[in-house]
């Protein structure tokens, strides 16, 4: 509103100025000594004072009207920028959300093509998977290792003998049918017969961590072969104290 007076005073106040200047201008200052030459006032003349006066006052009126008009047409133009404002912030946001909805359709495509690409799996992948299935699926089939081998006249087996000992276990709960057959053997040197009993201790040992882990006595068959059959030969003697493992089908060996 100041502003709005402001500028109505800066277009008025010239005007009546001018208006104000030229009213003087037509009337001289009256002289305040008597003078006897300065012609009398007439009717005519203040009749033409009235109308010019009557003038500057429509003049006036005319401005300030003209102004007001000026600026209601101001407030009118504010107004409608204003809510042109207010439509477009409208349009973008629409706009923005509609874009972010698409964006999140997008999104979730793109995690289906992930998935359906994270199932092409090169044949090293594939094989690698494989193996972590079929170590999962150990107890379908018997461990590899079948031969155990001890120290000079020790009986006892390493941890990780002891490890994959436990393996065989897991086979033989899971395969009641299956029989182990399990034959210790000694080297050459010393007594034959402290040979064939150090042979039976080794297969018994290995029965003994067989039975600790849940395996019936009557899925095991225990024999000590001393140093009668060399793996290799006679002078090979780290190999042949050992202790050899053999699965029989169950029903086999009964009907023997």
């Amino acid at each position: 509103m100041n502003h709005h007076l402001r500028l109505i005073s800066a277009v008025t106040l010239p005007i009546l100025f001018t208006v104000g200047c030229a009213s003087t201008d037509s009337k001289p200052f009256a002289d305040l000594s008597s003078d006897s030459n300065q012609p009398a006032v007439t009717a005519h003349d203040k009749q033409a004072e009235q109308a010019e006066q009557a003038d500057v006052n429509e003049a006036v009126k005319l401005a300030i009207n003209n102004m007001d008009g000026y600026l209601n047409r101001m407030e009118q133009d504010q107004i409608q920028e204003k809510e042109q404002a207010i439509e477009t912030d409208v349009q973008i946001s629409t706009e923005a959300n509609e874009e972010s909805t698409d964006m999140t359709v997008l999104i979730v495509e793109d995690e289906m093509v992930f998935e359906e690409a994270s199932m092409m799996l090169t044949a090293q992948e594939s094989e690698e998977i494989d193996q972590i299935i079929a170590s999962d699926n150990s107890s379908d089939s018997a461990p590899e290792q079948t031969k155990f081998f001890f120290g000079f006249n020790k009986t006892q087996l390493s941890d990780e003998d002891k490890a994959v000992l436990n393996k065989h276990a897991e086979y033989l709960l899971n395969n009641k049918d299956v029989v182990l057959v399990i034959s210790g053997h000694a080297d050459n040197r010393g007594n034959k017969n402290y040979n064939q009993y150090l042979s039976l201790l080794r297969a018994e040992s290995i029965a003994t961590i067989l039975t600790a882990a849940g395996v019936p006595e009557g899925q095991l068959r225990v024999s000590g072969m001393g140093d009668n059959i060399p793996m290799v030969d006679a002078t090979h003697w780290g190999e042949n104290r050992r202790a050899e493992l053999l699965y029989r089908d169950a029903l086999m060996l009964s009907s023997q």
